[in-house]
């Protein structure tokens, strides 16, 4: 699932700089929720500055904007609706095994042979990347420069790294918008799309904020002998927060994913009043078939289950990890409107839906 969430993007004039507290430059754009980028100036050249490119990076990387790159290697589905938002579709010439693509846009433009299939991601075909000779590869990191990222940068293509994935909070990760407006000189059309999101993120906030009850919830599934789960500080978590849910977990301080046994999930949950995100299992009977003790749940005997798998693309691929990311506006009238149907009587979910 992790290729679903994680990705690669590109860029031009790429080169590493001083950590953020010690730059002598001024700030000139207002970052507002994204923890993870900024922007400078020094005299007439403009820099965008990824503070943190990797987890627990030393040191940030600093990109000189001197232009704008035309042809762009993309390697993650949370990138490509960025690109959509902008009206630069064009500009995504490669990516890395097409069939995580939902996008029909995308899908159209690989099956008209504009959208090169590079191979397995986490090992892309150089020779494949060399021969449609992009601009840039805007790239992701899990842990450290990968050999990949390193082969690339020594044949001479500028690699960018995004690191949109560390951010916690959904406006935070939505906000990278700015950085895709950056690199494609559309600044002033990125501000006003993530303007927007956030203006309806924020009414939806303090709409579900106003109710009373907050129905309990739980989340995750079963893999091996493992509950994985949304930690406190999860992306996923602060979602469930802000459309008027009281999620279990909410009191620990984990940003990523807990790893729970059977038991201690069942001890605390089993009376949840609603069980959201249930990974690929998109049916009660899946579930079940999966671990009948599923079934002793509360949320699982009143018929409260939800997943995320309204919209799944042609080749299998959930939109939710595509263009969730990128409109948390959605998915917060999504989750609300499956805790507190009330407040947004007309509303139709994009993404999650009841499960039988």
């Amino acid at each position: 699932m992790n290729r679903l969430i994680f990705g690669i993007i590109i860029l031009i004039g790429a080169c590493s700089g001083p950590q953020r507290e010690k730059s002598t430059v001024s700030t000139i754009e207002e970052v507002q929720y994204a923890k993870g980028f900024h922007f400078e100036s020094e005299g007439d050249q403009r820099y965008l500055v990824v503070d943190e490119p990797w987890p627990k990076a030393t040191k940030s990387k600093k990109y000189l904007l001197n232009g704008v790159p035309k042809r762009i290697v993309c390697t993650s589905t949370s990138h490509l609706p960025f690109f959509e938002m902008l009206d630069a579709e064009e500009s995504v010439i490669g990516f890395p095994n097409l069939n995580y693509i939902s996008s029909a846009v995308f899908i159209e433009r690989a099956n008209a042979g504009l959208l090169t299939d590079l191979g397995p991601d986490g090992s892309m075909n150089m020779e494949l990347l060399l021969g449609i000779n992009p601009d840039a590869v805007v790239a992701f990191d899990m842990g450290g420069e990968s050999k990949t990222l390193a082969k690339i940068e020594e044949a001479g293509i500028p690699v960018y790294y995004n690191s949109d994935f560390l951010e916690q909070s959904p406006l935070g990760r939505a906000e990278w918008i700015k950085f895709f407006g950056a690199l494609l000189n559309k600044e002033k059309k990125a501000d006003s799309i993530f303007s927007e999101i956030a203006k309806e993120y924020n009414r939806l906030k303090e709409l579900a904020g106003a109710v009373k009850n907050k129905p309990t919830i739980l989340s995750g599934v079963v893999y091996g002998d493992t509950w994985f789960l949304p930690g406190g500080n999860n992306w996923a978590a602060t979602f469930f927060k802000n459309a008027g849910g009281a999620y279990l977990w909410d009191a620990d301080t984990t940003s990523g994913w807990l790893e729970l046994s059977f038991e201690a999930v069942y001890e605390k949950g089993n009376d949840a009043e609603f069980w959201i995100g249930t990974s690929t299992l998109n049916t009660m009977v899946e579930m079940e078939g999966q671990d009948e003790r599923y079934a002793t749940f509360r949320a699982f005997k009143n018929g409260e289950v939800y997943n995320y798998n309204k919209k799944i693309g042609p080749n299998g691929g959930y939109d939710f990890f595509e263009s969730g990311y990128s409109r948390p506006d959605l998915v917060l009238s999504d989750l609300i409107k499956t805790l507190h149907p009330e407040l947004l009587p007309e509303y139709e979910t994009v993404y999650f839906q009841n499960i039988k």
